[in-house]
């Protein structure tokens, strides 16, 4: 995941210049807009293109002449946003033209900022869940419901949002809980994200496929390792080290983005 530094030049002292530098981290060109556009108080849902594109596009322009790298996102997003600002000084005759194109482009860009934004929540829901587990540990639920243990087969969904990875969790979840036999015993393993994200790539280094969720949480011996395994394998797919689907049951598939 590449880093994204935000220098702010504060105010000068006397004869000489004194800089107050602030650094922030974005996760991405949406999480940047986020920003501008609680920094500018603009409203997501009816946005202002033309304050956005233009703080984004200074905002990129101050990175670049600070010799600083920009990730290829950045400016994918800024060139879209650089050709929405040139569409408004085309001749008056376009207007219409103009209009309807503006409109398409802000209802595309809400659309993924309102997805980006929700995405976020889940994570932070379950990175606080994480930290909360932390501090208790617990044996898991048992259940005879042995009919949820027939497999099916996987029938990836179109459309598939970070919400739609979310529910499938929380199903996965459900159903792992209940089939977790009667006999059971505390186990107590710390395990950090990174460490869990380097056993899961270097498990499917040897899988040529795709592999359910929870085949990958074959290992798992309680609920708080789940929710690591879950929380590692969004951070892969953030680094478009893994991709997923979803299949009719709600259960997650996994693979390399290699394949």
């Amino acid at each position: 995941m590449k880093s994204f530094l935000k220098f702010v030049i504060m105010s000068t002292m006397g004869d000489s210049m004194d800089f107050l530098i602030t650094l922030d981290q974005f996760e991405g060109p949406l999480d940047l807009m986020l920003h501008l556009i609680k920094e500018n108080k603009l409203d997501l849902f009816d946005l202002d293109m033309n304050v956005l594109a233009t703080q984004y596009i200074e905002y990129i322009h101050a990175m670049q002449n600070m010799h600083l790298e920009v990730a290829s996102e950045y400016l994918s997003e800024l060139a879209s946003l650089i050709a929405y600002k040139s569409k408004k000084l085309l001749p008056r005759e376009t207007v219409e033209v103009i209009e309807e194109y503006e409109e398409d482009q802000r209802d595309q860009l809400v659309a993924r900022l309102l997805e980006y934004q929700r995405y976020k929540e889940v994570c932070l829901a379950l990175k606080d869940g994480y930290d909360q587990r932390q501090l208790h540990f617990s044996r898991p639920v048992s259940s005879l419901v042995e009919e949820w243990k027939i497999p099916v087969e996987s029938d990836t969904l179109e459309n598939q949002s970070p919400y739609d990875l979310m529910k499938a969790m929380r199903h996965c979840i459900v159903r792992m809980e209940l089939l977790q036999p009667y006999e059971t015993k505390v186990t107590i393993k710390e395990l950090s994200l990174e460490e869990r994200a380097i056993q899961i790539k270097e498990r499917m280094k040897h899988i040529n496929g795709s592999i359910s969720f929870k085949d990958l949480c074959s290992d798992c011996t309680n609920l708080h390792m789940v929710i690591v395994t879950f929380l590692s394998i969004l951070d892969l797919i953030h680094e478009k080290w893994m991709t997923y689907s979803i299949d009719e049951t709600q259960m997650i598939w996994v693979a390399r983005e290699d394949l």
